[in-house]
């Protein structure tokens, strides 16, 4: 495991996934529905193996595929509630640091990746401020099919949120950051040789996109980790964390992947609060070198 990992923060997650709860529906699923279930695996092998055993390794993967099936119930629920159930279904930590931070005027970098529902706590719990209408932008890949995307795109603009496309808009995201935007990188995902650098995460090479630290370097936007996560009494919690210290100097880019870890490491710390609610089933450990 890499230096910088609080060796506790693992161990303290290990301690709590040997006792994990699982639904009988996530035991279902994970049987009956067995997709990339080598990959889930493979990958919690690769971060807990040396924490827990097989057996262990199984009943986290269960909760993980009961986490997603909560989903579309939840998304559903959220359409009919009021703005006071949402308050109460939604829960906001330390809201204060991303305030505080966009008072220096130079827009906003939120980093976050595929923890807890992000669907429902990202856009139910941005809405109880309305002082930022309109200034959040989620950079994001198209989806497939092509209709789920639209589908997803007409949602994030009907709830106010701007989308921009993650290749070829470096110009546009620097230019909303000097008019005091929020932009949301979700940061999780495998980035190839065109977008990404090998970083480590949790020990070992990872592509990672090395957008989000080039961007922070130029605008001086303020970079601040977001996650979500379920509670066990099914409500959700949206926490914002300190702006994470960017390193500078005159090597650039030896300063991108320093700050490309530093965001990897923010990332690893948010996951390890409740493992089985991250997207395990993504291969995000694919970089070969050319």
């Amino acid at each position: 495991m890499h230096a910088d990992l609080n060796p506790d923060a693992l161990a303290d997650a290990c301690a709590r996934m040997k006792s994990i709860a699982v639904p009988w529906f996530g035991k279902w699923f994970y049987h009956l529905f067995p997709y990339r279930r080598g990959v889930v695996l493979g990958n919690m092998r690769r971060v807990f193996g040396n924490n827990l055993s097989e057996a262990e390794l199984v009943r986290v993967a269960q909760a993980y595929y009961a986490h997603y099936l909560r989903f579309p119930g939840e998304f559903l629920k959220l359409q009919w509630m009021s703005a006071e159930r949402k308050k109460k279904f939604i829960r906001i930590e330390n809201m204060a640091s991303p305030i505080e931070a966009h008072k220096k005027g130079k827009g906003l970098i939120l980093l976050t990746g595929h923890l807890g529902n992000w669907e429902v706590s990202t856009v139910a719990g941005i809405q109880q401020f309305p002082e930022f209408k309109g200034l959040f932008h989620f950079v994001r890949r198209p989806l497939k099919p092509k209709f789920f995307n639209d589908l997803v795109t007409r949602r994030f603009h009907k709830a106010g949120f701007g989308t921009i496309a993650k290749r070829g808009s470096l110009d546009r995201i620097l230019d909303l950051l000097a008019g005091g935007a929020i932009v949301v990188y979700v940061f999780d995902q495998h980035a190839g040789q065109k977008d990404g650098i090998p970083v480590e995460f949790f020990g070992a090479p990872a592509g990672t996109f090395k957008s989000p630290a080039l961007i922070a370097l130029a605008s001086g936007a303020p970079v601040i980790p977001a996650s979500s996560w379920r509670e066990p009494d099914g409500t959700h919690v949206l926490r914002f964390e300190e702006p994470i210290a960017l390193v500078d100097g005159d090597d650039g880019g030896e300063a991108i992947r320093q700050n490309t870890r530093l965001f990897n490491a923010a990332l690893e710390r948010m996951l390890l609060r409740h493992p089985e609610q991250w997207i395990w089933m993504h291969k995000r450990w694919k970089w070969r070198a050319r």
